[in-house]
């Protein structure tokens, strides 16, 4: 890991200071007829552009060659929680713009369950921290835990709730962020529960959260629910975010049986939710494991379009290597389920026979026709030796898939489509049965989603092995265009075991990756918290990490540290929306609104997402696009997340901005001017 602090007032803080003074200080001209939409939709319903708050489209865009500029980080940490009383830990982050000043905000959680936190007196198990202007031009984040966030029901002010995750959306389309808290109850500690559940908050649009009215989406005193991960997406496009949760086991390590994940239905109105599992299609059953029909382990539920229609897929990432489940969407938010035939409930691997557990099964049944020709273990095998593998159950196709955690999709290979990348802990002594991390490559068509698995060697995605007795401990994995060159790149979380270390994986010209973690300074051990935002709106993306002190990686952290690596500038140019819906049509985050971006004879897809994986990995609802070496974008193109399908075009958007685009408005707003659209 890189320590060098990052130290307000140094040449280099001077510099960055001066290129973000710079950057708000380009001249704002009123918009021009230049910028054009496909749709029908009146413009504009905010009145009149006034001079102040919008940017003017780019007479022309040209590009130019940029070479190779070095891209590097540095460990900004110091700087960036300079003002908080303890450290900063935490493993679990989502990143969102909580106050609608236009800079991401950060929330954090510890791994904990059945915990509260006493205020001031037992360690810091939640934060809540604003992103506000630091010394010299700099930015840095102060402490608002009890913006309300993580009050507790009833009172109690000594205390904050047990709380594991948040993902944030508006679910009222008043224009903020309101939170979905998810509390992790643990069924097999009962006597130790404090009586908190997930609950819905709604935010003022400055920060301050209070709760909304109990909900279908709060379970009961009574229900016990291990919640792991929840994701919004308007799933039927009616223009209000809906939210789906999943669940991890009934009784961790006494059963294969998770817990039906749900899908709750937004009204808009005041934070309400129905549950509407059973009528989208989405009941499983505690048994069927065979059959495929089983309630998962989720670790990560995912949302996002896989087949290209505007309608969001629901995904759901297993652990226990069971297969993982892919609802397609029918545009009505109807769905059936489809991970087998799509290759994403696992890859085709299901052969257990180099399992070290199944091998000293042969060691106590060497006559059993199943032993015929398998190896020696190159284990020590327990008393008896068979202790470890459970006979018709382990060598069943369904218990021969991977461990997911997290699920991240994206259009990594450029051609319009989402694909996704799978994070997953691998343990050499499963053997190849058990699923690696790797990205799997969209090639659905409407209605059909399907994906190709390339493989690690063939994409350069490798994963280091040392010994023989290697793990992979892939927890959370996202994405973004850290050098700004146009390409997506991919971080994965990697944690608890020897020589684990986060990735970076750098997508080359040819669509191959390299590792480039340590050559750009972004190499932290134990890495088990993972966001990706541009914290300090300088047009490149920053890294945030948390620490894991779990097993192996107690020799390395003694605390879960958070650090923030700040990219220190790539040369290249770039772009960064931030969408408005209607609040109507469309819900007003714009989540699941697809963004085209053409510059210079390439084409960036971006997807507008409301939080996905493990324990709630909410992202920057800002889209960022690198633009290489062109000054902007010939046409950005928005179909919003409408029955409809609504598609808008701007042409000659410049670069090197921070740009609003409002649903039915042809102008391209300055962000923070009305941070609110009138309604």
């Amino acid at each position: 890991m890189f320590d060098a602090p990052w130290i307000a007032g140094t040449r280099r803080t001077r510099l960055r200071a001066r290129r973000m003074r710079a950057l708000f200080a380009v001249p704002l001209f009123a918009a021009l007829s230049c910028v054009s939409t496909s749709s029908e939709l009146s413009l504009p319903s905010t009145g009149p552009v006034a001079m102040s708050d919008a940017w003017a489209p780019a007479s022309s865009v040209t590009c130019a060659a940029v070479g190779n500029p070095d891209t590097h980080y540095m460990d900004a940490t110091a700087s960036w929680f300079a003002g908080l009383t303890v450290p900063l830990t935490g493993n679990r982050l989502s990143v969102a713009d909580l106050d609608g000043d236009g800079y991401p905000d950060l929330v954090v959680h510890a791994v904990t369950s059945n915990l509260r936190e006493e205020k001031g007196v037992t360690k810091r198990l939640v934060w809540q921290l604003m992103n506000r202007a630091g010394p010299n031009g700099t930015r840095t984040f102060v402490d608002a835990t009890e913006n309300g966030l993580f009050q507790l029901r009833g009172g109690i002010g000594t205390h904050y709730r047990s709380a594991q995750l948040a993902v944030f959306a508006d679910v009222d389309n008043d224009g903020d962020l309101d939170a979905f808290s998810g509390t992790y109850v643990d069924p097999t500690k009962p006597a130790t529960d404090p009586g908190d559940r997930s609950e819905v908050l709604l935010n003022d649009g400055t920060g301050h959260f209070t709760f909304a009215a109990p909900t279908a989406a709060t379970p009961s005193t009574s229900e016990l629910k291990p919640t792991t991960s929840a994701t919004f997406a308007d799933v039927d496009r009616d223009g209000v975010v809906d939210l789906f949760v999943g669940y991890f086991y009934e009784y961790y390590g006494r059963t294969y049986n998770g817990l039906q994940a749900q899908l709750f239905k937004g009204s808009g109105r005041g934070g309400a939710f129905s549950e509407v599992t059973g009528v989208a299609g989405l009941t499983t059953t505690r048994d069927g494991f065979a059959a495929g029909t089983n309630h998962r382990p989720a670790y990560g539920v995912t949302a996002c379009d896989l087949d290209d229609d505007g309608a969001p897929e629901l995904l759901v990432s297993a652990y226990g290597r069971q297969r993982n489940l892919l609802y397609v969407n029918d545009g009505r938010g109807g769905f059936v389920e489809q991970g087998v035939a799509s290759g994403f409930a696992g890859d085709d691997n299901v052969d257990y026979r180099d399992n070290a557990f199944f091998q000293c099964w042969c060691v106590q049944y060497p006559t059993s026709p199943k032993c015929a020709g398998v190896a020696r273990p190159q284990v020590s095998c327990p008393t008896p030796a068979g202790a470890n593998w459970n006979d018709g159950v382990d060598d069943a196709p369904w218990r021969n898939n991977g461990n997911t955690f997290t699920t991240f999709c994206g259009d990594v290979d450029g051609d319009g489509k989402n694909d996704l990348y799978n994070a997953e802990i691998h343990h050499w002594w499963a053997g190849g049965s058990s699923d690696s991390s790797e990205l799997l490559k969209n090639v659905s068509t409407p209605g059909q989603a399907r994906f190709s698995r390339p493989g690690n060697e063939a994409t350069g995605m490798t994963w280091p092995r040392p010994g023989v007795d290697w793990n992979e401990g892939g927890l959370m994995a996202t994405g973004g265009d850290l050098d700004n060159d146009g390409r997506l790149d991919v971080l994965v979380a990697a944690s608890d075991y020897a020589d684990q270390y986060g990735l970076v994986f750098h997508q080359k010209a040819d669509g191959t990756f390299e590792s480039v973690a340590e050559a750009w300074g972004l190499k932290h051990a134990c890495v088990s918290g993972l966001a990706v935002a541009d914290f300090d709106r300088d047009g490149d993306l920053d890294v945030l990490v948390g620490s894991g002190t779990a097993r192996d990686c107690s020799a390395t952290w003694k605390t879960n540290e958070v650090h923030l690596y700040e990219n220190q500038g790539t040369g290249r140019n770039w772009l960064a929306l931030r969408l408005v819906g209607d609040g109507v049509t469309a819900n007003r985050a714009a989540i699941g609104a697809k963004v085209t971006v053409k510059s210079g004879g390439r084409t960036m897809t971006r997807e507008v997402q409301g939080g996905y994986g493990h324990f709630g990995m909410q992202g920057d609802l800002v889209v960022h696009v690198g633009l290489d070496g062109c000054d902007g974008a010939d046409e950005v193109t928005v179909r919003w997340p409408d029955a409809a399908g609504t598609v808008q075009t701007f042409t000659k958007v410049p670069g090197n901005r921070f740009i609003e685009l409002r649903q039915g408005d042809g102008a391209l707003y300055r962000p923070g001017v009305e941070t609110k659209p009138r309604l």
